[in-house]
């Protein structure tokens, strides 16, 4: 998958790191349906199976569940330069699917999925994704209560610290 990607000017950054901020916890996403303002309903679709391979659903919500491609297009809206790369990758990763294993990305299975995604590690688009995706998890409701176990502003008598063996001195 071969794409031109600009790393983030610090200024887009510091926009990126605003969004973030504005979205407390308390309006964390919901996969209530909504109306995309970037990316096109099969767009949408594309990304669910993308978010997906990367968050699945376990004995936890997966990432489409929390909303997560609802965050990615806020975020897309925001920085129309982010949303022209990210649909750049988008193409990119999908002819790489064609090429590869003959079927559009949200076609393939999910070892196809995987095998598509592994090598991609320092790959700007997987990480630009990648990124947005464990932001928009971590942010939403279900990330932050059911796979973190966050319950707010919880008194707490006794802070126990980590409790693994090898992080103890």
């Amino acid at each position: 998958m071969k794409a031109n990607f600009m790393q983030p000017t610090r200024r887009e950054a510091l926009a990126t790191i605003a969004v973030v901020a504005a979205v407390s916890p308390s309006e964390a996403q919901t996969p209530a349906v909504t109306t995309p303002s970037v990316l096109t309903a099969a767009e949408m679709d594309w990304l669910k199976a993308l978010v997906d391979t990367i968050i699945p659903r376990t004995e936890t919500p997966g990432a489409s569940d929390t909303g997560v491609p609802v965050y990615i297009d806020r975020r897309l809206a925001a920085n129309p330069e982010l949303a022209e790369r990210f649909r750049a990758g988008m193409k990119a990763l999908d002819a790489d699917a064609h090429s590869r294993f003959g079927a559009a990305y949200p076609a393939l299975n999910e070892q196809q999925r995987t095998d598509l995604l592994t090598p991609l590690g320092d790959d700007p688009f997987f990480r630009l994704v990648k990124g947005l995706t464990v932001d928009g998890y971590y942010t939403s409701q279900d990330g932050l209560t059911k796979e973190l176990g966050w319950h707010g502003n919880t008194y707490l008598t006794q802070f126990p610290g980590c409790t693994h063996p090898e992080h103890q001195l």
